[in-house]
């Protein structure tokens, strides 16, 4: 199983033709096969962007996050973004879906409208594992999986470790149960008070690094006897506030761009 690694651009916000074109030759440079466009902060012209990523022979992963005050507002969020993500043809469409704060009934009804529209555009859409949404526990994202096991699921386990506060040694059972439904990673590390370490090439976090490479692993293992051909990680480091920074001068403590460089070089070196 190959595995394809994309490049978000979360880190160096991409406002221009410009921008993109710079973004995506450095990309192609640094070895990424795709990006992963979030498109609520994307606003270039559709038929740009696909002329501009097949110049370089790049993939599209489109990404997408509900919005409003209640459940209506969500499904009507949903699908307006849904209709937009398949313009760029994506590889898969990557989804912030409703609301913690929303009622298991309510959030079901969004990723029932999820499946409707996966079936109908014929393309894999996942839900991403994360604070604010409803997948924001291991335990509550196994309540939407047991009601729907058709979902598919983009592991940020960074955020169920913050949650939690744990290493999620604890939880390997539930974890397992989960892991069959994941279809995209997106590779951060993160600690029990964090979302986010401050540098994965330091020797303080090695411990942590290694225990995501474990369970990413868990994660293609079982993606391999699903039969995939191939699997997509996205590294995804990001800036303030996610970034430690300096207090004066507010800048990172590390270079962003080449800590999702090294997560792409070493999961490359490490993932098997």
């Amino acid at each position: 199983m190959k595995l394809n690694f994309h490049k978000s651009f979360w880190e160096a916000p991409c406002n221009d033709l410009q921008d993109l074109h710079t973004l995506l030759k450095r990309t192609s440079k640094d070895g990424y096969e795709g990006t992963e466009l979030f498109l609520p902060f994307f606003d270039i012209d559709t038929d740009i962007t696909l002329k501009a990523h097949a110049d370089l022979g790049l993939n599209i992963i489109t990404g997408i996050a509900t919005q409003g005050d209640n459940l209506q507002a969500h499904l009507k969020s949903m699908n307006a973004q849904i209709e937009r993500a398949v313009e760029f043809s994506p590889v898969l469409i990557n989804s912030h879906t409703g609301r913690d704060i929303f009622s298991l009934e309510e959030n079901l009804v969004l990723f029932e409208n999820a499946l409707t529209l996966e079936q109908k555009h014929k393309v894999t859409i996942t839900h991403e594992t994360h604070r604010f949404r409803p997948t924001f526990s291991t335990f509550d994202t196994e309540k939407i999986i047991k009601a729907l096991p058709e979902l598919k699921l983009n592991l940020d386990i960074s955020h169920w470790m913050v949650v939690h506060e744990s290493d999620l040694s604890d939880q390997t059972s539930r974890l397992a149960t989960l892991f069959q439904h994941v279809y995209h990673i997106h590779g951060r590390v993160g600690f029990e008070e964090g979302p986010q370490v401050s540098n994965p090439q330091d020797k303080l976090w090695a411990g942590h690094l290694e225990n995501h490479v474990n369970l990413w692993q868990k994660v293609i293992n079982i993606a391999k006897i699903r039969g995939h051909k191939n699997f997509t990680i996205t590294p995804e480091f990001g800036p303030f506030p996610y970034a430690h920074v300096q207090p004066n001068t507010q800048q990172p403590f590390t270079d962003i761009w080449a800590a999702n460089n090294f997560i792409q070089q070493h999961l490359k070196d490490n993932l098997i």
